[in-house]
């Protein structure tokens, strides 16, 4: 079929489409408040939006004429897409399956008019319409949605990159990844964003990312907690025992989710780079929030999930491109996500989540603070809150030994300061002081917490000297002293002799 005829079919196809005040698409608000009615002793309530099939009809015939080709799409798309519009505009009272379709169809003609170097809309535009939808209509609208979403941002391109730095994009998503029919579908989404090869997280997108990626890892740890929650008390194994649920499509994705966020810390020196921002600002907008999600998660109900977000934590507290002696906002790392998650894992709320499995997440994590701090010592030693670091580490060291949980932990604690200590030592940092520096705070301090909880770590650190000798003589001198001695004796003998 010729474009002029094409387009001479879509005209008669628009005209079959309801005008605005039509009753098909549209209810029209009465003056007064309707009543409701009773039917066969049963009150009706009343009536929304009807769906009309013949309409759905008209929108995929016009969409599917408009992208034949190019030069349909030339002839007749701006049409489609105005008419497509005015139902999308009207949102609040169509049927939410014409309208689900309206969108799909619309997102349709977007992507081929980008492939096609044809400006029929705005991106922008499109989605800003669909982030106004309010909550019941994009959720019964939201499969389709996100169908015409992944198709618009399939390909990597100027299309891909314009939606994906649309606020109005990711707001829709997170009002919509919740529902278990499309959850699936906005996690693969999210992951391709994440794994693209291109530059598709900046810094227009990086906080929606990570906060989506946090709640499908908190959504794991929820269906967890449910499952054992569910499970009769009498019937649940013992902490030693006690089980995890594995193979869930929401288990899975929360793991997957958290080694996405520790996959974004190969971004966050090429984002801070492109900032310019202060280095505090730049720790606030890029660093904080990936340890604030791995933080949380490493309390995460789910032993899965937490042991790859501690995994991952290590990881990235250990990374290349976090400390410098140039800056010292990295130093939060103690203050913002250690002491903090040592904090919440001494929450019996948090603790009773997974008996057997917090406990050794408690020892993990802390020998894991032992190790950035023996791990970053050098570089501290220059900083000057490092005493009160050091001195706060001792008494989370002293909480922990006295959780209760027994001589697993103080072994590990025992050993890890241990190491601390002895490198100290080594390196100068934890020295005696001389007999006439009464102010040596590290020295006094450090030990009056330690023998707290761990009495006899200074002797075995720094034990006492061993008494003086006395010089031993050699044998000649001691062979002649006897003789002289012997003879001293005989001598007294003989003047006690002479006086008897």
């Amino acid at each position: 079929m010729p474009p002029r005829a094409t387009k001479d079919l879509v005209l008669a196809l628009l005209e079959q489409l309801p005008q605005d005040s039509s009753p098909a698409v549209i209810v029209v608000k009465p003056d007064r408040p309707p009543t409701s009615i009773k039917t066969n002793g049963h009150q009706q309530g009343i009536r929304g939006p009807q769906y009309d099939p013949s309409l759905v009809y008209v929108l995929e015939l016009i969409t599917l004429l408009a992208v034949r080709d190019e030069s349909t799409l030339a002839a007749v798309g701006e049409l489609v897409v105005d008419a497509l519009q005015n139902i999308i505009r009207n949102a609040a009272n169509t049927h939410f399956m014409v309208l689900s379709r309206a969108v799909f169809y619309l997102l349709l003609l977007l992507q081929k008019s980008a492939i096609q170097d044809q400006s029929l809309v705005r991106p922008p535009v499109v989605l800003h319409m669909i982030s106004s939808f309010s909550q019941p209509k994009l959720e019964k609208s939201a499969a389709l949605i996100l169908k015409g979403l992944i198709v618009c941002i399939k390909e990597s391109g100027t299309l891909r990159n314009e939606i994906i730095n649309t606020p109005d994009f990711w707001s829709t998503i997170e009002r919509i990844h919740t529902m278990p029919a499309v959850s699936a579908g906005v996690f693969s989404l999210l992951k391709a964003v994440v794994e693209d090869g291109a530059p598709a997280v900046t810094a227009d997108n990086y906080e929606f990312v990570i906060g989506l990626l946090n709640s499908f890892a908190n959504a794991g740890g929820a269906a967890a907690a449910s499952q054992q929650q569910r499970e009769p008390s009498s019937r649940r194994p013992q902490p030693q025992e006690q089980a995890q649920p594995r193979g869930n499509d929401v288990f899975q994705r929360g793991e997957k989710a958290v080694d996405l966020v520790y996959q974004l810390t190969s971004r966050v020196t090429a984002l801070i780079e492109q900032s310019h921002l202060e280095r505090n600002d730049a720790w606030i907008t890029y660093w904080s929030p990936i340890f604030e999600c791995l933080r949380i998660q490493c309390e995460n109900p789910h032993r899965g999930i937490r042991r790859r977000a501690f995994t991952c934590l290590q990881g990235a507290l250990q990374s290349a491109e976090l400390a410098s002696t140039d800056h010292q906002e990295w130093t939060a790392i103690f203050s913002e996500v250690l002491f903090p998650l040592i904090e919440r894992l001494l929450k019996p709320e948090v603790y009773q989540a997974d008996l057997k499995g917090m406990s050794e997440t408690r020892v993990a994590v802390a020998k894991l603070l032992c190790k950035i701090f023996l791990h970053y010592l050098v570089t501290l030693a220059e900083w000057e809150g490092m005493e009160g670091t050091w001195f706060r580490i001792l008494d989370c060291m002293d909480r922990l030994m006295n959780s209760g949980q027994g001589s697993g932990m103080e072994e590990e604690i025992s050993e890890s300061l241990k190491n601390i200590l002895y490198f100290m030592k080594s390196d100068g940092y934890l020295v005696p002081p001389p007999p006439e520096e009464k102010d040596a705070p590290i020295w006094h301090e450090t030990w009056k917490r330690v023998d707290k909880f761990l009495p006899g770590m200074r002797k075995e650190i720094f034990p006492d000297p061993p008494p003086p000798q006395q010089k031993q003589q050699h044998p000649a001198e001691q062979n002649r002293l006897s003789t002289e001695q012997a003879k001293e004796v005989e001598k007294l003998a003989e003047t006690r002799t002479e006086e008897l």
